[in-house]
């Protein structure tokens, strides 16, 4: 098998870096010369950045070691209690993969806990101002008289028929759609929105950003008063 494909790389290190790379380098048992070293750390590092490389040095194994003891024996003292067969799995799985060094098992087992996904800050002001904008049509279409909802439908056609905020789309929009449940269930932001499933089942998240784009301009004037039905007709003909 030919050797791997390498690249050479030179880097400068300030002298604490390198007195560090040297003390490290010294408590391996082979004694590897500072090259070798900088790459098991690059390589050790860039491990612990993914999923598979999930890793606990011995300060974490003996903080999560000691959480889950305490957390066995408290299952152990009200046997009875919900969930505590499941409770129990769980303190089980830990301990062996800590014993073993099982760390993709955590990582498979415990999809929930174990991934590096964190929200766009940019896609949560966006959900915020979204829900805020589809908050303010559907009470200002409550607000609206017969004839105005009937000008309204004239106007934006289905659109105008009981506007309704519909979510993202579960399976393009997750993130969307995840951000929108958690401000609303977790948070209880948006209560108005409360009980929906967030899920559109069609792409949304252009259009709405558009019409949060111009409600933008109206919100300012929303003072002791409710959406007309003009600017409601502009919001919802947006695409």
């Amino acid at each position: 098998m030919p050797p791997a494909k390498t690249e050479r790389v030179e880097l400068r290190l300030d002298e604490d870096t390198i007195e560090r790379i040297d003390t490290w380098r010294q408590g391996q048992e082979d004694l590897p010369n500072r090259s070798e070293a900088i790459r098991r750390l690059l390589e050790g590092g860039l491990d612990n950045h993914t999923p598979e490389g999930f890793r606990l040095n011995n300060t974490d194994k003996l903080t999560v070691w000691m959480l889950s003891e305490i957390l066995k024996n408290q299952i152990k003292a009200r046997p009875d209690q919900k969930d505590a067969e499941y409770d129990m799995r769980t303190v089980k799985l830990v301990q062996e993969a800590l014993y073993g060094g099982h760390y993709w098992a955590l990582t498979w087992e415990m999809q929930g806990v174990m991934h590096d996904h964190v929200d766009d800050p940019k896609k949560v002001r966006l959900v915020v101002d979204i829900l805020d904008t589809w908050r303010f049509i559907e009470r200002g279409y409550a607000e609206l008289s017969e004839s105005d909802k009937a000008k309204l439908q004239e106007a934006v056609d289905y659109r105008g028929h009981n506007p309704t905020f519909l979510g993202f789309d579960g399976n393009n929009e997750t993130e969307y759609m995840g951000i929108a449940n958690f401000l609303v269930d977790q948070l209880n932001r948006f209560e108005h929105f409360k009980g929906r499933d967030f899920n559109s089942h069609m792409p949304t998240v252009g259009r709405y950003a558009a019409m949060a784009r111009v409600f933008e301009g109206i919100r300012p004037s929303l003072i002791g008063r409710e959406l007309s039905v003009g600017e409601l007709i502009t919001l919802l003909k947006r695409d």
